[in-house]
């Protein structure tokens, strides 16, 4: 690109020089040649034919006189012959009035100033009376002409005193003619003036041809190749116009095809004019269609006027009516448009007024006007030319400026890229490169510059390089490819984009993304491996078991999903810390990929890559896929494989733990065809197996999910049974062993379902305790023995304690505490009214603010018993730390009395520790006369059970209250 704007300058400068010296040329031979008179004829029209003479009858008339006049001349006089003129070309005859006394010293020439006739007759009558004529025009070749001028001339004879000169101009347009009278010598320097402004001309349009081709038109810019091809078209019309080519180009066409030659210069005029303007304003759109569409019917109508004068005429009112629409959009862009803008409307203007005094100027009226004005049009034209150079320098320069921006933008963006950079052709030899800061490639740039990328790669590289070279040639579009070079010990993985460049070259970007590749493998293996055990995550494990099943649906065998949780995990958790229990689960999970035998996939739930698939489903959690078993049995044989291993002890720092698991096992296809139905199958038979004990197996059954089903729908009953209040408290006395007074009574709930009926208790408590009702159901009895307490005493009955259980979850809920305290508050009745039932479990848990709490509760006067003693743990210690007022003995205890000697034994030996501890003591589950006479020779002190009374509603017990005792049945009444 430079060079070729270094040759624009050069040859700019040499045509600059060359139209110095035709200007300098110019004006001396204006100023230096003899003084000389150039004139405007008086014409008197004679005739005129528009249509031609064959069309009007006074100029057929008149032109057959005429012939004949000088055909047949007086004696003595030279016969002449008057060409034939066209009949249908437009015509006219003058009559020229000649001052004898302004050419005392010669004949004067007689000229049409207008280059484009087709004939200039000029007959006249010499000194010795004889007809004279001179035919000269474009129907005439050069050659014919004495003088070289681009005008139709006569030079007149020597004429009488009064002579009559008459002329006949024959166009094919129709242009009033303008003649001249000039001497010899004024002629000549004129046409010598004329033809070095000609030349002037051409050259000026070759310089802005040049110029504007060196501002890029051959490069691609539209703009530049508009005003080229506009200059161009107005050379090839200037040539034709003024007969340049007709006089200096021997080959030129004859005159026979001049109207076809001015018709085709005509049009290119207009279609360079058309498209520069469309091209400079950048029309677009409805817009750009309708001056296109505008600029192209003028051009036909410009070409059809070589073979009907109408053309030309239609041709320049639709070119006219177009040029002022233009410049009327203009108006407002010339005052808030940009310079080029401004010079643009300046050149359109600049030919909308030549044309304008060249069509519109009086010329032949016998008042003397500027001969310029013949000449209106082309030096608008060259204005316009010159003012369309000076736009289209700025508008080049500005796009040049804003490209020279963009590149250095883009070369900054190039250089700040840390990538390596290649510029490579289809062969794969490196043309440049662009040297890397931030990526370590397998050889250096300097390395590739001028060599083949196949001798300095490894092979495999280099074909593939090679490949998506290829490919972005032949698809003309962005290519990417993956790279894998081995750097300082390891493997580096790269990314190439290779982009087209020109139909033989690309540029390849070059990026290390070895530090991508590991995010992207560290990313992966967060998103399907278990951070913990480095085994395969839940998800893994899920597609796994798709693809697995897809397989066994396709080959038709049957798989088996074990779904296993290791039992008490929680406590070694609670007990030990999380810390333990996550080395728990890491050696269990070594034991489960280095034990199993291969095509197990085990998962907690997870999977190794090579052979087995291990997966965490979250917490103490595994599943095992065993692949194309033949039985059930086969999978139940790993079942208790996995057992033996789990009860194996493991080393947890210094301590040994012993863990089981519980198993459920679900066969494809028998109990499920996707894998969410085998997995949620596997987990109800594992909740199953954990009902049955834990540490075991179970297949699953469809009657599994029959009772989970009713599992959860019982849930959901309760919780709507609580908010339509369908439970109520049914009570049952607890008497003195001795005379059957009623001493106290414990709450019991009771459940009226609108469907079922009676609920018992043991149904559906311990669904409540599992899913955490069980917590605002202990506060509704609670609330609901108290207040009938409050009903009882507001009656006058005297009513004595009443217990009621209380559930692990409720006391370990922050506001139970509160809750009993505003109970009591809330009912008014005496705090010592009020009994608590714990488990034994309940106080294993030995938290300080709970024993500070059930202290404050028994400083307001809430006494507390323990239910079920004996079945627990049986620690004394915890009896000691809490505040008990009451042991009650567990009814299995006192079902075998008195026959069974270890219930005798357990029984009486909790009476006699309760007696020395200063505890109450209760036997609950009373049933027999002989468990009566057994406790009361045991001397146990109070009872509960059917014996004595059922549990009664409100308005029975209230009833049974106000007797006071019941009546103790003896073998007697038995009998």
């Amino acid at each position: 690109m430079p060079g070729n704007d270094r040759i624009t300058r050069a040859m700019t400068k040499r045509l600059c020089k060359c139209l110095m010296f035709l200007i300098l040329l110019a004006f001396v031979l204006q100023w230096t040649a003899p003084k000389a008179a150039t004139v405007s004829t008086g014409l008197t029209p004679l005739w005129d034919a528009p249509k031609g003479p064959g069309q009007s009858d006074d100029a057929s008339r008149w032109l057959t006189q005429l012939r004949d006049s000088v055909s047949l001349p007086r004696a003595g006089c030279k016969k002449l012959s008057l060409p034939d003129l066209s009949l249908t070309k437009p015509a006219r005859a003058f009559q020229i009035a000649i001052e004898r006394h302004q050419w005392a010293n010669g004949s004067p020439i007689v000229y049409l100033q207008e280059p484009i006739a087709e004939f200039f007759i000029v007959v006249a009558t010499d000194v010795n009376a004889c007809p004279w004529l001179s035919i000269s025009g474009r129907g005439l070749p050069f050659g014919h002409r004495d003088i070289v001028s681009p005008f139709p001339y006569a030079r007149l004879p020597a004429l009488p005193e009064g002579a009559v000169i008459t002329a006949i101009v024959q166009d094919y347009k129709a242009i009033r003619p303008w003649i001249m009278l000039a001497n010899e010598s004024s002629f000549v320097r004129d046409n010598t003036v004329l033809w070095v402004g000609l030349g002037a001309y051409s050259g000026i349009l070759l310089m802005m041809i040049v110029v504007a081709v060196g501002f890029g038109a051959y490069a691609g810019s539209r703009v530049a190749l508009a005003y080229a091809a506009y200059c161009v078209a107005l050379q090839v019309w200037l040539v034709q116009n003024f007969g340049i080519g007709s006089a200096f180009v021997p080959f030129w066409p004859g005159p026979q095809y001049f109207p076809t030659l001015q018709a085709i210069s005509v049009a290119g005029v207009v279609l360079g004019i058309g498209f520069a303007a469309l091209e400079f304003l950048q029309l677009r759109g409805k817009v750009r269609a309708a001056v296109a569409g505008s600029v192209l019917l003028s051009a036909i109508f410009f070409l059809g006027s070589a073979w009907h004068a109408a053309g030309y005429r239609a041709g320049a009112a639709v070119l006219f009516v177009l040029a002022v629409a233009t410049m009327v959009l203009l108006v407002r862009s010339v005052f808030t448009g940009d310079a080029s803008l401004r010079l643009f409307t300046l050149g359109l203007g600049a030919t909308l007024l030549g044309g304008g005094v060249q069509a519109f100027s009086v010329i032949g009226s016998g008042v003397e006007v500027s001969r310029l004005a013949a000449f209106a049009f082309p030096i608008g034209s060259l204005f316009q030319a010159a003012f369309w150079l000076a736009a289209l320098i700025i508008r080049l320069r500005d796009e040049h400026r804003e490209l020279h921006e963009l590149e250095e933008r883009q070369a900054a963006i190039m250089w700040a890229t840390p990538d390596l950079i290649l510029v490579v052709d289809r062969q794969g030899i490196c043309l440049d490169y662009k040297q890397p800061y931030a990526t370590r490639f397998f050889v250096t740039g300097s390395e590739l510059l001028g060599a083949n990328v196949a001798a300095v790669l490894p092979s495999e590289t280099a074909s593939i390089i090679q490949r998506g070279v290829e490919q972005a040639l032949q698809r003309d579009d962005l290519q990417s490819v993956f790279l894998e070079l081995p750097l300082e010990g390891s493997i580096h993985h790269y990314e190439a984009r290779i982009a087209p460049n020109g139909p033989n070259k690309v540029v390849i970007v070059v990026r290390d993304i070895t530090l991508q590749k590991h995010s992207e493998e560290k990313i992966r293996r967060l998103a399907y491996f278990d951070t913990l055990t480095g085994l395969p995550n839940r998800q893994s494990f899920l597609e796994r078991l798709d693809r697995e099943l897809l397989r066994a649906r396709r080959t038709n065998r049957r798989m088996a999903l074990l779904f296993l949780d290791l039992d008490g995990f929680k406590r070694i958790n609670d007990t030990l810390g999380h810390s333990a229990g996550d080395c728990l689960l890491q050696t269990i999970a070594e034991r489960l990929q280095e034990k199993l035998r291969a095509g197990a996939f085990i998962a907690r739930p997870a999977l190794d890559e090579s052979s087995l698939h291990f997966a965490r489903l979250g917490g103490d959690e595994f599943t095992v896929v065993l692949p194309d078993v033949d039985s059930a049995e086969t999978a139940c044989v790993v079942a208790r494989r996995i057992q033996t291993l789990l009860a194996q002890p493991a080393l947890i720092g210094e301590q040994e733990v012993a863990v089981t698991s519980s198993i459920g096992i679900a066969l494809f296809p028998d109990d499920g065809l996707d894998a969410a139905t085998l997995l949620k199958h596997a987990d109800t038979a594992m909740y199953y197996a954990k009902e049955q004990g834990r540490n075991n197996w179970q297949l699953y059954e469809r009657t599994l999910t029959t009772r989970t089903t009713t599992h959860l729908a019982l849930e959901g009953d309760i919780r709507k049974g609580l908010e339509r209040g369908e439970f109520c408290l049914f009570y049952q006395p607890q008497v003195r062993a001795d005379d059957g007074t009623v001493v106290g009574m414990e709450a019991l709930m009771r459940w009226q379902h609108p469907q079922h009926g009676l609920v018992s208790p043991a149904r559906f408590i311990p669904v409540a305790e599992e899913s955490g009702l069980i917590i605002p159901i202990g506060e509704w009895v609670l609330n609901t023995a108290c207040g009938q307490v409050r009903e009882w005493q507001q009656r006058g009955v005297s009513v004595p304690r009443v217990a009621v259980n209380v559930s692990a979850r409720q006391l370990g809920a922050a506001d139970f505490l509160d809750s009993v305290e505003a109970a009591v508050v809330a009912t008014g009745i005496s705090a010592d009214r009020l009994e608590l039932e714990l488990t034994e479990s309940i106080l294993m848990d030995p938290k300080a603010e709970r024993i500070e709490g059930l202290f404050r509760l028994r400083a307001m006067g809430v006494h507390f018993s323990i239910d079920d003693f004996g079945t627990g743990y049986s620690s004394l210690s915890y009896i000691k730390r809490f505040p008990i007022g009451t042991l009650k003995i567990d009814h299995s205890f006192i079902r075998g009395l008195p026959q069974d000697a270890d219930d005798a034994g357990i029984t009486t030996a909790i009476i006699a520790m309760a007696r020395s501890l200063g505890l109450e003591v209760i036997a609950e589950g009373v049933e027999t006369i002989e468990q009566l006479d057994f406790l009361q020779r045991a001397q146990c002190p109070k009872l509960q059970g059917y014996l004595f009374s059922y549990p009664l509603p409100a308005d029975e017990m209230e009833a049974l209250l106000r007797r006071g005792h019941i009546a103790l049945p003896s073998h007697t009444s038995e009998q």
